[in-house]
Parts: C-alpha cells; sequence; structure tokens
C-alpha cells in the first residue's frame, strides 16, 4: 500500500507540472507559430493532461469513497466543502482582481448578477476558467450511487464503459451549461480510474519495457495527424502512470516539493503566471527574455501557491482552510 500511494502521488506531481506547464503561454496567443517549442509542448500536455487528472481523481474517489462505502449524503457534503466553497472563493476572488487590473485582462469582466450566476450554470465562462474543471468533477461525483452499483459485476463493468464511450465520442460537444459536455468526455477517464483501484489494474504498468511501449505508442499517435483523441487520451495516461509507477521505487521523493498541494497550485498558479504574462509584453522580446520568463513561470506558478497554502496552514481558521481547498 506504501508504494501504491508513493506512485500515486508522484502521478499527481506529474499531473499538475504539465497544468502548470499547459498554462504559461507567454505571448498570449495557444500554440503560438513563432514560438514553435513552446508550442508543441502546449500540443503535447494538452492531448491528454485533464484527462490524467480525471484518472487520478477516480482512483482516489474509489480509494476514499466507493471501496470504504462511504453514505451518499456524507460524500456530497464532502464534496461540497472540498469543491464547493473553493469554487465560491476563487470565483469571487478573480472577479475582484479581474476587475480591479481590467487594462491587463485577456478576458476581463463586469461585475453583475447574470454574470455571477452564469459563472456557476455555465463554469466555462466563470473569470477563472479552470474552475470547469472543479465543476465537471463535482457533478461527476454526485452519480456515485450510479458508479458504485455499475461497478459489481462484469457486464454491469461492460455496460458502464461502452456508456462512457459513447458519450465521449457521440455527446454534443457544445453543451456548457452545467459543463455538460465535459462530463460526458470526461467520464470515461474517472471510471477508469475506479476500475484501475478496484482491481489494482496499475501493478501491470510497473515494468520498464511496458512503460517503454506505452510511451511508444503515445509518440506514434502523436505524430499521426487527426489521430482519435481518445486514443492521446488513453496512451497519455497509461504512459504517464507507468513513468510513475517505475520511478516510485527510484526516486520516492519526487515532486515531494509541491506534490500534497497540487488543489492549491491548480487554484492558484495561474495568478502569478498571468503577471509574467504581462511582464513579457512590457519588455523587449528575445530568446533570452522568452526563455527565463518561461522558467520563471513554472517556478513561481508552482511555489507560489505552496507557500501560500503553508502560511493558511498556520491560520487557525477551518473556513480559510476549506476556502483554498486545504
Amino acid at each position: 500500500m506504501k508504494q501504491k500511494i508513493t506512485w500515486l502521488q508522484i502521478l499527481q506531481g506529474w499531473s499538475m507540472l504539465l497544468v502548470v506547464v499547459g498554462h504559461i503561454t507567454l505571448t498570449g496567443t495557444f500554440e503560438n507559430p513563432e514560438t514553435p517549442v513552446s508550442a508543441a509542448i502546449e500540443t503535447i500536455i494538452y492531448s491528454f493532461h485533464m484527462p490524467l487528472f480525471m484518472f487520478i481523481s477516480g482512483f482516489l474517489f474509489y480509494y476514499t469513497k466507493i471501496s470504504r462505502n462511504i453514505a451518499y449524503k456524507n460524500v456530497v457534503i464532502d464534496k461540497l466543502k472540498r469543491l464547493g466553497i473553493p469554487f465560491l472563493f476563487f470565483t469571487l476572488f478573480t472577479f475582484a482582481v479581474k476587475f480591479a487590473f481590467a487594462p491587463f485582462m485577456k478576458r476581463p469582466v463586469e461585475l453583475s448578477i447574470s454574470q455571477f450566476v452564469n459563472s456557476f450554470l455555465y463554469p466555462g465562462s466563470n473569470p477563472l476558467s479552470e474552475m470547469w474543471f472543479v465543476a465537471t468533477l463535482f457533478i461527476i461525483m454526485l452519480t456515485y450511487p450510479l458508479l458504485k452499483y455499475m461497478i459489481t459485476s462484469p457486464f454491469k463493468i461492460g455496460i458502464l464503459l461502452l456508456g462512457c464511450i459513447a458519450l465521449n465520442l457521440f455527446f454534443p460537444a457544445d453543451i456548457e451549461l452545467l459543463c455538460l459536455s465535459n462530463v460526458a468526455y470526461m467520464l470515461i477517464f474517472f471510471c477508469l480510474g475506479i476500475l484501475f483501484c478496484q482491481f489494482h489494474l496499475h501493478q501491470y504498468l510497473s515494468t520498464p519495457w511496458i512503460f517503454i511501449v506505452l510511451l511508444a505508442l503515445f509518440c506514434a499517435f502523436t505524430l499521426i495527424p487527426g489521430c482519435p483523441r481518445l486514443l492521446l487520451n488513453l496512451s497519455g495516461i497509461l504512459a504517464s502512470t507507468s513513468l510513475a509507477l517505475n520511478l516510485a521505487p527510484l526516486t520516492p521523493r519526487l515532486f515531494a516539493s509541491f506534490r500534497d498541494y497540487t488543489f492549491q497550485i491548480f487554484l492558484l498558479g495561474i495568478f502569478p503566471q498571468i503577471a509574467i504574462r504581462i511582464v513579457y509584453a512590457k519588455i523587449p522580446h528575445s530568446e533570452v527574455a522568452y526563455w527565463t520568463l518561461y522558467l520563471a513561470s513554472i517556478l513561481i506558478g508552482i511555489y507560489l501557491p505552496v507557500l501560500v497554502a503553508k502560511i493558511i496552514k498556520k491560520i487557525p481558521s477551518p473556513l480559510i482552510y476549506r476556502c483554498f481547498g486545504l
């Protein structure tokens, strides 16, 4: 069990690093052809990093909730505290920040009741756009009784997987209400995380040659023009999981400086990264300046939230803890 937790912590750190790097976008243009190296990095990261997060969440959901047969009411209350309170707090916080620094914002806001309400009904329009993932995760977790029922026999599991694949491939992609399109797309990865934990499937990915095969498969899919997203998502998840399993015995402390604060980095990391984008826009552009700020964006995007979280931990207030996802 200790080994299992170690590899999962490494995988969490790896996935959070991918998110931070994916959010750099110094020029303000995603996959900018004028910066081909960072554009290629963004392309690779966005081919699987959020499905990987959903996979990890499913694994942890089974480990902490389903396997312990936690009552549905307690699951809902726990997730309202764990996800709902940070969602509300950071929505309000981002409204304030974007209003105060409106001239520098790519997506400015207006202080109105309708926009505030839409931030919850249409989480993709939230001033902190990353909240789509929190909303998607919460809605998926609300299906707890159904998921628990559907993993009780091989037949039901087969039906569950077929249904999830159908939703992933055929559900309309433009339904923004309550992130329903994202829920439909991401459900398969959450369920795979559940099944990996339930049946200990990760043990089959723990050898170096398996990792090499999976990495080669992911690289091959990446190079195939028009490769289905689902194949990229799945191969990236499996290769990342195998990487973490293989690294755990060699470097068990990998990412230890931030891997316990992944939620706080997700919530806070984008703010200093936006500040660095503003700095880059104001200075003469050069290769040295670009890559210096690129590296700085990674470091500050990771370690400023870690510092804030450690400071918050010293404040004796459960409500403040909840606001920051602690």
